[in-house]
């Protein structure tokens, strides 16, 4: 049973749906339900959520990942590598019916510049300094060298279009689903980067350096840290 908590204002253009906490079982099996919802009445969603325990996400096109004590192991809708998902990781997820605009252009992977470029802004906004965009191809692919797989198989240890960086590091991680309703864009902003588990779970010890330097929390970047409410309006306010 996940709970939710609204937060203080609500725009009209968004069915914004809070911030919800639960099991991360839980609050996955939502996401699909969102895109059935947002395809019924046409309305682009928000919903923002914490995970109250620990779970190794693998990304939908991931098949196999080692157990770890203390984690249960997920999928979720949408592809990309490897999240540990746990109370350090605030995920979003943008929720666009088939006739978004964000949807109308051929190439796939353009809806996700609009929705890194307000998390960068939002960052920028709230502090935190050397924020960027990747504006390249992926760095890593599993059917890359096998220098690039270990670093495909963890989502924070690669960069993926548009995805927001600090001082070169990942912050912000974005993937997606497309169905005839429309598309899922995940989002997840981590407040410290402790891939320890992930590095358990794929077997991808050799590449641990590699992937402990890929990625940042934003813990470590803003100093003092903000709310996740603040972070929630600071977002919001910039997807318009």
């Amino acid at each position: 049973m996940t709970t939710a908590v609204q937060p203080p204002e609500h725009e009209a253009d968004w069915v914004d749906l809070g911030l919800e906490r639960g099991p991360a079982e839980d609050l996955l099996d939502r996401c699909v339900e969102l895109l059935d919802a947002t395809g019924r009445d046409g309305r682009p969603r928000l919903r923002w959520y914490v995970s109250t325990d620990s779970a190794i996400v693998l990304g939908r096109g991931q098949r196999h990942a080692e157990p770890v004590p203390g984690h249960v192991q997920l999928q979720r809708p949408s592809g990309g590598g490897a999240v540990l998902m746990d109370g350090d990781l605030l995920s979003l997820d943008v929720v666009l019916p088939a006739d978004h605009p964000w949807l109308a252009d051929d190439d796939l992977g353009a809806v996700f510049y609009p929705i890194g470029r307000a998390w960068a802004a939002a960052l920028e906004h709230l502090g935190v300094a050397d924020v960027a965009l990747h504006d390249g191809p992926a760095t890593a692919t599993r059917l890359g060298p096998p220098e690039q797989r270990p670093l495909a198989e963890v989502c924070y240890a690669s960069l993926g279009r548009s995805e927001v960086v600090v001082a070169g590091r990942k912050l912000v991680g974005l993937s997606q689903r497309r169905r005839r309703q429309g598309a899922l864009v995940q989002c997840g902003v981590m407040r410290r980067w402790n891939p320890s588990p992930l590095v358990e779970a794929l077997a991808v010890d050799p590449a641990r350096a590699a992937i402990e330097r890929a990625a940042v929390g934003l813990d470590d970047v803003l100093v003092p840290p903000v709310s996740d409410f603040a972070l929630m309006r600071a977002v919001r306010a910039q997807l318009g």
